[in-house]
């Protein structure tokens, strides 16, 4: 884990934790991609809610969480009841608590279930943070966000990462079906600070 601003702690398990308030912010869990990806005919292998977010049990194992906003892409083909359901499940076992879902590109419908779902489609607001979904432009100077997959090169692979630049900090995808996109000569965040992660740990690419 590496700790940045003070109150954050970069995770390996591709999450941001606040620390005082004790809440993960992940983004990009995109629930039902192996659905989808066989609906379209590719055979891949079926993967339970419980399965995809075992990364979020074993951070709980490791830190005190008692909260997680999502920011965006939380579903892969839209808001869907039954996954949300069991992804509820998962947080009431580990007792903590699910503050809402800034809605990103692929959740269509969250705002029209009948389902309870918490909802800041302008982002959510985390002790001064602006939690948002970066297919919008981050306006806030403290702003955390997913959207973008980045990934980066360190010792020859491909690795997800975490990018920082001031106080704004863009989030690598939770999931563990997401390729990521290569970010190091990528213009658009040519000044942006990276932070691998190799196997359990945080590292800064130089």
């Amino acid at each position: 884990m590496t700790r940045l601003f003070d109150t954050w702690l970069l995770l390996p398990q591709r999450i941001a934790l606040h620390e005082p308030s004790a809440t993960a912010v992940l983004a990009d869990v995109h629930l039902g991609y192996s659905a989808a990806r066989q609906r379209h005919g590719d055979a891949i292998p079926s993967r339970a809610v419980a399965d995809e977010l075992k990364p979020l049990v074993e951070a709980a194992r490791e830190h005190e969480l008692r909260a997680v906003v999502a920011a965006g892409d939380l579903f892969e083909n839209g808001f869907d009841v039954e996954l949300f359901r069991q992804f509820l499940d998962v947080l009431d076992r580990l007792q903590i608590a699910f503050v809402g879902l800034v809605p990103g590109n692929h959740d269509r419908g969250a705002d029209k279930t009948a389902l309870a779902a918490p909802l800041f489609p302008n982002g959510y607001d985390l002790a001064g943070w602006r939690v948002a979904h970066g297919d919008r432009p981050l306006a806030e100077s403290h702003a955390i966000a997913g959207h973008w997959h980045p990934a980066t090169r360190w010792k020859r692979r491909k690795l997800p990462c975490f990018l920082t630049r001031g106080t704004q900090l863009i989030l690598p995808a939770f999931s563990l079906d997401a390729a990521g996109v290569q970010v190091d000569r990528d213009p658009r965040w040519r000044d942006w600070h990276r932070w691998a992660i190799d196997g359990g740990k945080v590292v800064a690419v130089k």
